[in-house]
């Protein structure tokens, strides 16, 4: 088992913000891809990936209300 992370509220902001996009692009990915094989692995990533919005989203339900703070 993997021990939990410690992120701040930015930091956790910034993770929700780079899986919704990484989300994005692999809906177009999946789309554009002409082997059954390649759209399968991308399929099971895409997967992987809402799952782990999901956690974020239930542990840090604040956090996807927020907007990351300006540098």
């Amino acid at each position: 088992m993997v021990p939990l992370l410690d992120l701040s509220q930015n930091e956790c902001a910034l993770l929700l913000e780079l899986l919704e996009r990484e989300r994005a692009d692999l809906h177009c990915e999946i789309r554009h891809t002409r082997f059954a094989d390649v759209r399968d692995v991308l399929r099971e990533k895409r997967c992987l990936v809402e799952a782990l919005l999901n956690k974020i989203q239930q542990t840090s339900p604040e956090v996807s209300e927020t907007q990351l703070d300006p540098l």
